[in-house]
């Protein structure tokens, strides 16, 4: 069986609450919520049997898909109706809705085909759109309007929303019948809420996966330190946490020069061709490769900080903001536009936010604080100066010569902005900035115009 969440002792579990809709984040820790049950979800292997078998799998989620591009043509037809002539309410882009179109289009005669299918599998992609139509409406800057989905550039895949049976380690398709899981089941006993099936690799190669979503009781889920906690710095390629430990990412650059060498491949071949869609198949596995990589990464990093400690202490950084582009307008042209770049990229590989959203749901408590001057502040005296840094690497105190590696300063600085205790050691220095207690450990002595406000 394959997981995707790893331990240093064998307890694997995975978690991806965008495809099935379990809000882990918020309900996993039974000392931070109070329900006996929380949500994990694994990701099995699905073995079809046979080419028929699975011709038939990739048949249902052609469904899901043409009835999506069906229905956001429809929704887009009657908006634009609405918009021309302002003739009765605003159209629905509710499930309900969407749902009753659904029921007149499978009963169509030009449609009768969609029968051979589950109503309630191909239904359920209705409210996905229904859900993206909704993120749209609230917030259409910052999330993109509903798509048509491309036959070639659309993973095949359908969500099973109810009445999931599994028995003997075999998951029960409606209209298909029985297909073995790989492996043995973390959770064998506990209920299956939703399944997501989804398939990988090429047509003529297909890999076919289950995402269970399970309801597991609290007792049964792997729990982190009951006490302790741990300030983390992230850094490009790495995380620090206030002990000095540093969580290393796998470097990738080989693979990341494969995937350029690929893509120039692809962009040069003539497209719609065998070579072009073949050539777009290695890209794709070497995309799910990395992907992966960096995910296990920060699924080995969670477990390990919450095993360390009940309470993680992180900094609340604007990700978004940070990896904006530096280029700037044609009357204002930005500078160093390259190496912004190449920095935003190395950023967003660094997996930040999917190690801050692994920790919610591991960790015992997750707390964020200010991140401005903690990778310029001596975890020992609290003096702030930008010259504290002589390099990126390391850090010098110019008050007290407290000397430590740049990243552990900083993740003190974090566990103690907290308000949570630290073990840092005072460091001999010249004056009172040499006495223990001279200056509170937290506390700025000097804000120094031209610190920059940002954290390491």
């Amino acid at each position: 069986m394959h997981y995707d969440e790893r331990s240093s002792d064998g307890d694997r579990s995975f978690h991806q609450p965008s495809a099935l809709h379990c809000d882990m984040a918020s309900q996993s820790n039974a000392a931070a919520h109070p329900s006996e049950t929380v949500h994990r979800t694994l990701r099995h292997r699905l073995y079809p049997g046979n080419v028929e078998t699975g011709l038939r799998l990739a048949g249902m989620a052609g469904a899901c898909r043409y009835v999506w591009n069906h229905l956001l043509a429809d929704c887009e037809r009657r908006y634009a109706l609405w918009k021309d002539y302002k003739i009765g309410p605003k159209p629905s882009v509710s499930f309900f809705t969407l749902g009753k179109r659904f029921t007149v289009l499978r009963n169509d005669p030009e449609h009768a085909w969609l029968k051979a299918y589950p109503a309630a599998v191909v239904r359920y992609t209705l409210k996905y759109l229904a859900d993206a139509y909704k993120h749209f409406l609230a917030d259409p800057v910052n999330e993109g309007k509903p798509r048509f989905k491309a036959r070639h550039f659309t993973t095949p895949g359908f969500t099973i929303p109810e009445n999931v049976d599994i028995r003997d380690g075999r998951l029960r398709v409606p209209m298909i019948g029985w297909l073995r899981l790989s492996d043995a089941n973390l959770y064998a006993g506990c209920q299956p809420l939703t399944v997501r099936v989804r398939m990988e690799g090429t047509v003529q190669r297909p890999k076919w996966y289950a995402y269970i979503c399970y309801e597991v009781p609290t007792a049964r889920v792997k729990r982190g330190a009951a006490e302790g906690a741990v300030g983390v710095d992230r850094n490009v390629g790495q995380a620090t946490d206030s002990e000095g430990k540093v969580h290393r990412m796998t470097d990738t650059s080989n693979l990341d020069a494969n995937i350029k060498r690929k893509q120039r491949k692809f962009n040069r071949q003539q497209k719609g061709s065998n070579r072009r869609r073949h050539t777009g198949g290695q890209l794709r596995k070497l995309y799910r490769k990395r992907r992966r990589t960096r995910d296990n990464d920060t699924h080995q990093a969670s477990r390990k900080l919450a095993n360390k400690a009940h309470t993680v202490v992180v900094e609340d950084l604007n990700t978004k903001g940070m990896t904006q582009s530096a280029k700037g307008t044609v009357e204002s042209p930005g500078k160093n536009v390259k190496a912004k770049a190449g920095l935003n990229r190395a950023i967003l590989a660094s997996g930040w936010g999917g190690l801050e959203r692994k920790l919610a749901y591991k960790a015992g408590a997750l707390l964020k604080v200010d991140p401005a001057y903690t990778s310029q502040t001596c975890a020992v005296c609290g003096h702030v100066h930008q010259d504290n840094r002589p390099s990126q690497a390391v850090f010098a105190c110019k008050a007290c010569g407290h000397r430590a590696h740049a990243d552990h300063n900083a993740a003190v600085n974090i566990l103690a902005r907290a308000g949570l205790p630290s073990r840092a050691r005072s460091a001999r220095g010249n004056g009172a900035a040499a006495r223990r207690g001279a200056f509170p450990s937290g506390t700025p002595t000097t804000r120094e115009p031209g610190g920059g406000a940002q954290g390491s």
